[in-house]
């Protein structure tokens, strides 16, 4: 076991803003935790860049979505349309709140559900469609939204990958109904945790303000300790740290065959969501605070992955039997790249790239319509074309990444597959 740790790349990167712990410790120090004037700054700096009137705050993505849903009122156990290959809590939040998750095919390459692939589910019960932006693509939205306008159906967007990704200059997030971001650590613009709704309708607006009236944010205590606890994590994410901290404990537990700290996934992951009692609450001053500092950066940092990647791309496009994400549509700004891979070689391709001091991350999305949660004889059935999780391999291109290190990622991918330096 090679012990050269230093210059090691991670599996991701916590994008927080300068000066974050400073806002971390102004916001405690100064009672502005819960509540403050931060709160409203944002939600109108975040409405003017993203071009919709209404933004209204939750503590997560999750909690976002659910008031989305609550702020449709929709009929109770109204069928919703979810792209099967999908984060599996977004269904099950609705299937928690009594609503019937329907599952249609995404395409192979993009992992994206286009309008072809929804309006084959759409009956006279469905009562809204998801659109997902998968892994910072877009998907084809205008024909999706078309769809929906057609047949009358509500139209929300998962936006949680593609925080500034734009389709003929318009934001994802502003063709439907409501588009629902989240700002999670493991997202281009992490606040701590958080996440908004946006909309246009005056009438879905009063509904959210209704539904948050009746919330409060997390209790103080733990905010800060979730805070610090991301802090601390995009310390450790700094790829010189990472390379002398969690790179040599990642390489110890390779090495004894040990379970590389993935994320909980599947049908586990959902077994233990099914526990929780699902609940609105609000997005705080401190997340709120952090966000007006992202709203200034992110753009610059969504063209950094964007040139990250495409330096990637053009070294393995044409690497057999690795498939690379390419935009079909919008500018794809590769929140997280993945690569398609046979199944039986993923585990293979992720040694050898930890072996040579990059990290990577087995992905977090499932096929939904074969879980148990979801079983259905309705919902569409494995048949090959559709991807699955044992197939997708994330890495990581956010900008703190030198470019040099993109090419060096890119030859020792070569490397495994037999190739030479492109």
């Amino acid at each position: 076991m090679t012990m050269d740790f230093f210059g090691a790349v991670p599996r991701r990167c916590v994008n927080l803003p300068p000066g974050s712990l400073k806002t971390l410790l102004n916001c405690a120090t100064r009672g502005l935790v819960e509540d403050g004037p931060d709160i409203q700054a944002f939600y109108k700096e975040f409405g003017n860049w993203i071009g919709f009137p209404h933004v209204f705050g939750a503590s997560s993505g999750r909690t976002a979505f659910q008031l989305a849903l609550e702020a449709l009122d929709l009929d109770k156990g109204a069928e919703i349309i979810f792209p099967a290959f999908t984060f599996p809590v977004m269904p099950m939040v609705a299937k928690m709140l009594g609503f019937e998750p329907v599952f249609c095919n995404v395409d192979p390459d993009t992992f994206n559900a286009g309008a072809e692939h929804i309006a084959a589910k759409v009956t006279d019960k469905t009562g809204a469609i998801l659109a997902t932006h998968l892994f910072g693509q877009p998907c084809p939205i205008r024909e999706v939204a078309a769809l929906a306008k057609e047949r009358n159906i509500r139209l929300i967007e998962d936006c949680a990958h593609a925080c500034g990704v734009r389709v003929g200059g318009q934001q994802v997030g502003t063709f439907g109904d409501i588009g629902v971001f989240s700002f999670a650590e493991g997202k281009n613009m992490p606040c701590f945790g958080g996440g908004v709704i946006v909309t246009a309708n005056d009438d879905i607006a009063r509904r959210a303000e209704g539904v948050l009236a009746q919330t409060s944010p997390p209790p103080r205590g733990e905010t800060l300790k979730k805070a610090f606890k991301i802090w601390v994590e995009g310390l450790l994410t700094r790829p010189a740290i990472f390379g002398l901290t969690v790179y040599p404990l990642l390489r110890l537990k390779g090495w004894l065959g040990q379970p590389l700290m993935d994320s909980v996934v599947g049908d586990d992951l959902l077994a233990a969501f099914a526990q929780s009692a699902p609940r609105v609450s609000r997005l705080s001053n401190l997340q709120a605070a952090i966000g007006r500092r992202q709203i200034t950066r992110i753009d610059a940092f969504n063209e950094g992955a964007r040139r990250n990647a495409a330096v990637l791309t053009e070294h393995i496009g044409d690497v057999p039997g690795i498939q690379v994400s390419q935009s079909a549509e919008g500018n794809h700004i590769y929140v997280y790249y993945p690569l398609k891979i046979a199944a039986k070689r993923r585990d293979d391709l992720r040694r050898f790239l930890l072996a040579h001091r990059i990290d990577s991350k087995n992905t977090d999305m499932d096929d939904c319509a074969t879980l148990k949660s979801f079983r259905h004889p309705d919902h569409p059935q494995a048949d090959g074309r559709r991807p699955t999780a044992a197939a997708i391999l994330e890495i990581c291109v956010y900008p703190i990444i030198p470019q040099n290190e993109m090419r060096r990622i890119a030859r020792v991918i070569r490397a495994w597959a037999g190739l030479s330096p492109s």
